[in-house]
């Protein structure tokens, strides 16, 4: 052990070893799906390349057919590699994106583990056991819109955190509002992590507050100066996306809120569910953590859930790093983002056994849980770096064991059986077969929503 420790504490392992590791892997899992014909199996997949292509290839080709309900900049990244048609038949140009974003998220999430364990050893263990997870694997060859979340999300945490554990640096915060600002513009979870990080922000430079009495009025008003122009300056930055959204919303679709409660939105969606007794986990909390949690379990594995409870307790008990439940809170967000959209019935999931058998569907949704998968990795490794010797080993090979789990089907790679099988899944109508073998050109008139 201490000599594959020396290894990995040597400087020979920076951040191209990562980067080559994950690009290795990405290529690998994407030939794989593409082989199995899985690149296209969700249906959203393939609507996600298809706004990609209108915007310049349709009737009405521009920047408007970006839609209102979807976040553009997923889209926005396709929209160079759906220009060759073969990446946008095949799906191709989607596992470009998220192939890319994979890679930026691998590095990142080792760049978190190293600024909290400054451990490269430990960072290793972090990235593996993200980037070997057969889930992300398998999403990051698709046009799923996952990866480029995870990618911006971990980015903004990282330069976050390095503001909180490093010294307040301006620059960092900038970097951490800008990456903050890409993730609202990529899907709504970002929303909920800047809010997360303005929150704590204000709280960091509350803290700073001396309100004993006698009062210190000038020491009070300059601090308080202090906290007011980071905020407002990390704010500016960071919800400008939000900001950008709704105006477009206003001015494409003559409503603001069009997202969010339009007949295409996902809370009208929810609705017909509801109407049905089908939303389980409206308005009860313990159900909304119930679902996410287990669906957080299914996509990491139980060998990783389990051990990231130790290392989030061996976390909350080390006192020596400093801001230690702001760390945690900011790694959080899409956690509670995903348990409060299932209270609010703004979000479904089916997933057996939790959901009834009575049900229309029983797999629905289920590729959310990946987005645990960045703080289960973290507090796996951070597990790793408190443990000592076998327990290490033993860790290692639990991973492992986990993966061949995986490999032979004894475990659901669960965010691929959705795609194949569940509500997920691309609905392929009789009509494609035919228009397939008779069509000679001109227009056709179609549902693109219904297929």
């Amino acid at each position: 052990m201490n000599r594959i420790k020396n290894f990995f504490e040597r400087k020979n392992l920076d951040y191209a070893l990562v980067i080559f590791v994950s690009a290795v892997a990405s290529v690998f899992a994407t030939y794989y799906s593409y082989t199995k014909d899985w690149i296209l199996a969700y249906g959203d997949a393939e609507s996600h390349l298809n706004i990609a292509k209108r915007v310049i290839d349709s009737l009405t080709p521009g920047m408007a057919q970006l839609g209102g309900i979807w976040l553009p900049v997923p889209h926005l990244f396709l929209v160079p590699f759906v220009y060759f048609d073969s990446l946008w038949r095949t799906g191709l140009a989607g596992s470009i994106v998220s192939g890319g974003a994979f890679i930026v998220s691998c590095l990142f999430i080792y760049k978190i583990s190293l600024l909290i364990t400054n451990s490269k050893l430990s960072s290793a263990v972090v990235f593996l056991a993200f980037a070997l997870n057969p889930n992300i694997l398998y999403l990051q060859s698709t046009a799923m819109t996952e990866l480029p979340l995870i990618a911006f999300l971990s980015a903004s945490s990282y330069y976050f955190l390095k503001y909180l554990l490093e010294g307040e640096n301006l620059l960092n915060l900038i970097f951490a509002a800008f990456f903050g600002f890409l993730a609202t513009l990529s899907r709504y979870d970002g929303w909920f992590l800047v809010v997360v990080e303005a929150l704590s922000l204000v709280f960091l430079h509350a803290s700073k507050l001396d309100l004993r009495w006698p009062l210190n009025l000038s020491d009070i008003k300059e601090k308080y100066s202090e906290l007011e122009g980071k905020v407002v300056l990390f704010s500016t930055l960071a919800f400008l996306g939000v900001v950008l959204w709704l105006a477009w919303d206003s001015i494409i679709l003559g409503d603001p809120l069009y997202f969010a409660h339009s007949q295409y939105s996902a809370n009208s969606q929810q609705q017909s569910w509801l109407s049905r007794g089908e939303l389980p986990a409206y308005r009860n909390i313990f159900l909304s953590a119930a679902y996410y949690l287990f669906t957080a379990l299914t996509n990491a594995g139980f060998y990783v859930l389990g051990i990231a409870i130790i290392g989030l307790f061996l976390f909350l008990i080390n006192v020596r790093l400093k801001n230690r439940y702001l760390v945690l809170l900011v790694l959080s967000a899409p956690l509670m983002f995903n348990i409060f959209t299932l209270f609010l019935g703004q979000s479904v999931i089916f997933i057996p056994p939790l959901t009834p058998t009575t049900f229309e569907w029983g797999l629905f949704n289920t590729r959310y849980g990946v987005m645990t998968l960045p703080l289960l990795a973290l507090f796996f490794g951070f597990a790793f770096h408190k443990l000592r010797n076998f327990a290490r080993g033993f860790m290692i090979v639990g991973l492992v064991f986990q993966l061949f789990l995986f490999a032979s089907g004894s475990l659901p790679i669960i965010s691929l059986a959705d795609g194949l099988a569940g509500l997920s899944s691309a609905k392929h109508p009789q009509a494609q077969d035919w228009l397939s073998e008779n069509y000679d050109g001109g227009m056709v008139l179609l549902d693109d929503y219904a297929r």
